[in-house]
């Protein structure tokens, strides 16, 4: 006896989004300028801005709160077939899900431009994953890379923290500034084309903060700019070339 079309459909799709032993992901953060003429060195971030400013990290913090891998858009027909399915994917959006890698991680400009920082490995279902989804987070006393207690920097319950001086267009002392905001700010990033299945089972990503960028434009010394700064920190993630 031959099973309606539809009902081999169903049932194929039964046996879909489930976790296949050895396939697996792994993610990595690090650090780039992507400007020409920008100075890194000594631990210190150095850009020149367009108005003449010139503006000096010398010690910076963000917290990477989550990570979650985007399955990619599915045809209507697919999604149609999936709701009438009665068994339920392993795709489940909660921390410790396949697809979600919640370890808060504090990444530290300390780190030389081009260091990986390995967030962790998830292992989801086969398929083709479009989209990154990164979650900037106050970071809590469990993160990962938090700086020492003795460093006078603080960032239990902070997202994000900058120090650094300003020298003004023209030249003049330098003069000093600190941002530090405790906002969420989140960001989808496009992935470039990762499908895991059980023929290549494994890859590795690897997402670049552009720190040149987090100070381009914004007046460090008005009020509210570090939740600013902290929305420029999310847009500037961008895929690397580099492995974790």
């Amino acid at each position: 006896m031959r099973l309606p079309s539809l009902m081999v459909l169903v049932l194929t799709l039964c046996a879909c989004g489930e976790r296949v032993d050895g396939v697996h992901v792994t993610l990595g953060l690090e650090h780039k300028a992507t400007a020409e003429g920008v100075v890194a060195a000594g631990g210190a971030r150095t850009i020149t801005r367009a108005d003449g400013q010139t503006l000096t990290l010398t010690r910076g913090y963000v917290t990477l709160g989550s990570v979650e891998l985007r399955p990619c858009e599915e045809a209507l027909g697919w999604r149609l077939l999936r709701a009438l399915s009665p068994v339920g994917t392993a795709h489940a959006h909660s921390t410790g899900s396949p697809l979600k890698l919640g370890t808060p991680h504090v990444s530290g400009l300390e780190r030389p431009d081009g260091n990986v920082l390995t967030l962790g490995t998830l292992r989801p279902p086969p398929g083709r994953y479009c989209r990154a989804r990164l979650t900037f987070e106050p970071a809590d006393g469990d993160a990962e890379g938090m700086p020492a207690a003795d460093s006078g920097v603080a960032m239990e319950g902070r997202t994000l923290w900058l120090e650094g001086t300003r020298v003004p267009a023209g030249g003049g002392e330098p003069q000093p500034f600190r941002l530090v905001s405790s906002r969420i700010a989140t960001v989808d990033v496009v992935l470039d084309g990762l499908t895991l299945s059980e023929d290549e089972p494994a890859a590795e990503r690897t997402f670049v903060l552009a720190w040149d960028s987090w100070l381009a434009t914004v007046d460090v010394e008005s009020e509210e700019v570090a939740g600013a700064v902290l929305d420029t920190v999310a847009r500037s993630v961008a895929m690397s070339s580099a492995a974790p």
